[in-house]
């Protein structure tokens, strides 16, 4: 038995050395260097695109120096591309970047990082409105939405799961064109408009706010419709949060 047992945890052993030799150099290790690691040997190798004009920037790992929590998972796989969803909380605060990887001749690279940061001005009204004793109805729904625009992913996430129902209801009334109700349904949901895009046809978008070309909504979208693809340029976020249902940032 000691013999049989020597020999298993032998080709544990070496099963988890192997493991280890195929995660180094995945996007996974890539990304886990960049957001957590105190230190990234050799990144300039790990770069490319407009990342090359980083490469004597500190990275996010190592500006927080062992500081914080940094947690990630992927948002889109492909065979030469894939981006990562970050979620980094440090000092009560959470921040949320994207990563973007491209594989150059079976190689691995960072070529974009993004984060979606609105202006000051814009978190410093919400703090203001927030502070009031009394609203009027129409402040009240300017402030539900700049609480949805200033939420970070996982904020926006539980919204929209504790508000299904409604959005669903908002797109039945979008469908049978019901205007009045329509308005309605937008303002308790603190969303600003309602529409369809005809670059991504059975998509509906719901938009929370925009501001200049920054925007965050939800999206609802049937197995026949096309969605957005995420880039470093555009929709740099799309999640599925509920069946058919998706939160979207756009810069």
């Amino acid at each position: 038995m000691k013999i049989v047992f020597a020999i298993i945890t032998f080709c544990l052993s070496a099963l988890n050395i192997l493991a280890q030799d195929d995660v180094k150099d995945s996007p996974e290790w890539l990304v886990d260097s960049f957001f957590q690691q105190e230190s990234f040997p050799d990144k300039s190798k790990y770069y490319t695109g407009e990342m090359l004009n980083d490469v004597e920037n500190p990275t996010i790992g190592e500006e927080l120096n062992g500081k914080g929590n940094v947690q990630f998972h992927k948002i889109k796989d492909a065979n030469d591309e894939c981006v990562f969803s970050v979620q980094v909380a440090v000092d009560n605060e959470v921040i949320d970047f994207y990563c973007f990887l491209m594989r150059q001749k079976e190689v691995w690279k960072i070529n974009a990082v993004r984060r979606f940061l609105l202006p000051t001005f814009i978190y410093m009204a919400y703090d203001s409105l927030s502070n009031l004793s009394s609203l009027s109805k129409d402040d009240s729904t300017f402030y539900l939405s700049l609480k949805l625009f200033t939420m970070n992913d996982s904020e926006l996430e539980n919204y929209l799961s504790a508000h299904v129902t409604e959005l669903q209801e908002l797109v039945s009334y979008f469908d049978q064109e019901q205007s009045d109700k329509i308005k309605l349904k937008l303002s308790s949901l603190g969303c600003n408009a309602i529409f369809k895009d005809k670059n991504y046809p059975g998509c509906v978008f719901i938009q929370i706010l925009a501001f200049e070309k920054m925007e965050v909504g939800f999206l609802y979208s049937t197995e026949y419709s096309e969605l957005p693809k995420v880039s470093p340029k555009d929709f740099i976020y799309i999640e599925e949060v509920s069946r058919g249902w998706f939160i979207y940032r756009i810069i």
